[in-house]
C-alpha cells in the first residue's frame, strides 16, 4: 500500500476552524503590533485594534468552514473548488478596505494608506492559513 492509498482520518472542520482562527489572530494581532507604529496609523483608526482583528479573524476562519463544507458536498474536485472560491472572496474582500480609505472622523477616522495596506495584507494572511488547513487536514468528505 502506498502513501497515497492510506486513508487519512482527518480533522474534524470545527477543529480546523477553532485552530486557523487562532493561528490568524495572533499572526494578525502581530502584524499590528509591528506595522503600526512604523506605517504612523493614528490610534483612532478602530479596525486595527486587538477586538476587531480578532473578531473578523474568527469571523473569516468559521465563515471559510462553511464555504468549504458546503463545496465539500456538492464539488467532485471540492479542494480545488474551494481555492477558488476562496480566492474569489479575497479579492472581494479588499473592497470595503479601499471604501474607507482616506476616511478621516468616525471609526474608520485615520484610514491611512498604511492602514489600508495592514489590513489587506491581513486578509492575504488569514487566506494563507486557512485555505491550506482546510485543503490538507479535513476529514475526507462522506458519502
Amino acid at each position: 500500500m502506498t502513501d497515497s492509498e492510506i486513508p487519512r482520518a482527518g480533522w474534524p472542520l470545527g477543529i480546523i476552524g477553532l485552530v486557523a482562527a487562532v493561528a490568524s489572530s495572533l499572526t494578525n494581532l502581530a502584524l499590528m503590533f509591528l506595522t503600526k507604529p512604523a506605517l504612523s496609523v493614528p490610534d483612532t483608526f478602530g479596525p486595527l485594534s486587538t477586538g476587531p482583528i480578532i473578531f473578523w479573524s474568527f469571523i473569516g476562519a468559521f465563515g471559510a468552514i462553511g464555504v468549504y463544507a458546503l463545496v465539500r458536498r456538492w464539488s467532485a474536485t471540492p479542494n480545488r473548488t474551494f481555492v477558488i472560491v476562496a480566492a474569489i472572496v479575497l479579492v472581494l474582500s479588499f473592497i470595503p478596505d479601499l471604501a474607507i480609505s482616506g476616511a478621516t472622523s468616525g471609526p474608520f477616522g485615520g484610514a491611512t494608506p498604511g492602514a489600508i495596506a495592514i489590513l489587506m495584507v491581513m486578509h492575504v494572511i488569514s487566506f494563507a492559513i486557512i485555505v491550506p488547513m482546510l485543503n490538507r487536514l479535513a476529514r475526507p468528505a462522506t458519502t
